[in-house]
């Protein structure tokens, strides 16, 4: 496939020419793409990454140890949502579950600038973790905080990583924090493929997170750059559960995985 977006394939094949001619080399090899992408990044991009590096000063996620409720979901964002270029960053997520405020039925509260589809996500995990777990939660408050997105938070690639909160935080069973994880959801409990996986799994990698989980369906997307692959495990899941079993630990996680197993036996 030939991506559309001449401008930023136009300046990666540029530098790439450029680096295998100074090596004195009559073709563009990949190893000169890979070189070359590092260099040829647009000022908007560039705008993006050195966002990201100011908010690294200030420490809000974990990548050591386990906690209930807390999930390092992954982003992208982009100084110029027009391109297709993209930068990674740690999305933490945390969840609480408290007994409804309202006699009538409990709440979802999310907060964290969410855009509308993102908000649509939040909603729908509900009825997932209802349906899937098979638990009437309408006489619970869900609350879920996605921290430090002062820029906004828009689509559904944050499912899994809600869903993975809530659940933690109802049954009280500990998220590793040395994992990191991007997905949709269906209501049936199903991975569904997401963008920007490769700069998510970098922005992972570069934290210090030792495991990616990504959907099945975008295992051909990802094409990281060599450093990167000794650093990070790459691990591609296609339901809820198998999130939750490389996820979770601690007491309580076999019972779980067990009721679900149960569950979809039915």
């Amino acid at each position: 496939k030939l991506s559309l977006r001449l401008r930023e394939l136009g300046g990666l094949i540029r530098v790439a020419g450029d680096i295998a001619r100074t090596e004195g080399k009559d073709v563009v090899t990949a190893e000169h793409v890979l070189k070359a992408k590092n260099i040829a990044r647009s000022l908007e991009q560039q705008v993006a990454d050195r966002y990201i590096e100011r908010k690294k000063t200030y420490k809000y996620f974990e990548v050591n140890g386990a906690k209930v409720g807390t999930v390092n979901g992954l982003a992208v964002m982009s100084a110029d949502p027009s391109l297709s270029e993209y930068s990674g960053l740690i999305l933490p997520i945390v969840a609480e579950v408290t007994p409804a405020g309202s006699k009538a039925e409990g709440k979802i509260i999310a907060t964290g600038k969410l855009g509308r589809i993102a908000k649509e996500a939040v909603q729908n995990v509900a009825a997932i973790i209802k349906k899937y777990m098979g638990k009437d939660i309408s006489d619970k408050d869900i609350h879920i905080q996605f921290i430090g997105t002062y820029e906004g938070v828009e689509g559904d690639s944050a499912s899994i990583s809600v869903a993975t909160a809530v659940i933690s935080a109802m049954e009280r069973v500990p998220v590793r924090q040395d994992v990191a994880m991007t997905g949709s959801l269906s209501i049936h409990g199903t991975v569904l493929p997401v963008g920007g996986v490769t700069a998510k799994i970098e922005a992972a990698a570069k934290a210090g997170v030792k495991k990616v989980l990504i959907p099945k369906a975008n295992i051909l997307d990802v094409l990281i750059e060599e450093n990167y692959k000794d650093k990070v495990e790459i691990v591609p899941v296609s339901t809820l559960k198998e999130v939750l079993e490389y996820a979770l630990e601690g007491d309580g996680k076999e019972k779980l995985i067990k009721k679900l197993e149960a569950l979809e036996e039915k």
